[in-house]
């Protein structure tokens, strides 16, 4: 009797180790299939209850409130909203009332959402329609957060309008309008921000550069000082477009020397090398001819953190004719750098 051929008995082998190996693939995979669905699913109930305890959550907070207040609803929450956002302002209110009032003003919020839609809009819309955006502007703040969490797009239309200069005009709201958009709707602020850089400056709008059918803000909306705020919150957009519209930032005569400032210093940290020849050029054409030293040194530093040693030669230049022993220590400090490595 003939045994089998080894090489038969090995064939065997691996066609039972290849069909145990694609079983236990199966099984593995199979397993992971069904914990990734209990997961989802755990997720979802999660949610689900956290959503109904914020709702119950809301209920009880909209009830407490209206014990201590006259009136039911959004008539007694928008009561204790006036009485409780001036404290968050007041530089009289001790620390302790000061968070006191922080974490009731959160209530309120949460109060208003319990409220719905239906209940609450109009009263927080006409509330809107009557204050003062210079004497009410903390108010306002929470009318616009409490809107938006109302009624995302009627909500972020009104933040929007005031982003815009067009509704409740006052710089420091606009300021506070593109926080809230950047928290709810981060590419609706991005674009809002670089429409504004692009067609505004500490000198007001510019209705060449906004082109046909623009709606000029209204002239209280205007940031004589302070402009360089839009850029922070641009910065903070995340734009696509950032570095474009940072470049023409600083290449406009238009604008102050603190926007164009803090411009540099993001295209620095981005080491965006179009901005190299631009910033080598305001550096000897600052803005409005100011011989700021900080101006100065916040170029060098630019051109530094962008080019590094390959500028050698413009630092040694520049050191020559610096402005002030300030700049001419920034320089130098940069010089000695790239020398020691």
């Amino acid at each position: 009797m003939t045994s089998p051929a080894p090489e038969s008995g090995r064939s065997t082998a691996t066609v039972l180790l290849t069909i145990a190996l694609i079983g236990s693939l199966s099984f593995a995979s199979y397993s992971f299939w069904r914990a990734d669905t209990a997961l989802a699913a755990q997720k979802a109930v999660i949610e689900k209850n956290q959503e109904s305890l914020e709702a119950l959550l809301g209920e009880i907070t909209r009830m407490r409130i209206e014990q201590s207040a006259v009136g039911k609803g959004p008539a007694a929450l928008l009561e204790k909203l006036k009485v409780f956002a001036p404290l968050t302002a007041d530089a009289r209110t001790t620390e302790p009332d000061f968070q006191n009032a922080k974490k009731e003003l959160q209530a309120i919020v949460r109060a208003f959402e319990s409220c719905g839609k239906d209940v609450a809009w109009a009263p927080v819309t006409d509330r809107l329609e009557q204050v003062d955006p210079k004497t009410d502007f903390n108010e306002i703040k929470y009318l616009l957060e409490i809107a938006i969490r109302l009624d995302g797009p009627s909500g972020k239309q009104i933040t929007k309008e005031v982003l815009q200069g067009h509704r409740l005009p006052f710089p420091r709201l606009r300021w506070w309008a593109a926080d809230l958009l950047l928290s709810h709707d981060k590419p609706l602020a991005a674009n809002l921000l670089r429409q504004i850089l692009m067609t505004e400056s500490s000198r007001g709008f510019d209705i060449n550069r906004a082109g046909s059918g623009a709606v000029i803000p209204d002239p209280a909306a205007f940031s004589t000082t302070g402009f360089n705020n839009y850029v922070q919150r641009y910065i903070r957009s995340e734009d696509s477009k950032l570095e474009d519209t940072l470049l023409m930032l600083i290449t406009r005569v238009e604008h102050d020397s603190i926007t164009i400032q803090d411009s540099i210093k993001e295209l620095a940290k981005r080491k965006c090398q179009r901005a190299l020849p631009t910033i080598k050029r305001v550096y000897d054409d600052p803005p409005h001819s100011q011989q700021n030293p900080l101006f100065f040194q916040i170029c060098a530093r630019a051109v530094d953190e962008i080019a590094g040693k390959a500028e050698m030669a413009w630092y040694e230049e520049k050191l020559k004719t610096a402005p002030t022993d300030i700049v001419a220590k920034t320089l130098t400090a940069i010089i000695e750098k790239h020398k020691n490595k």
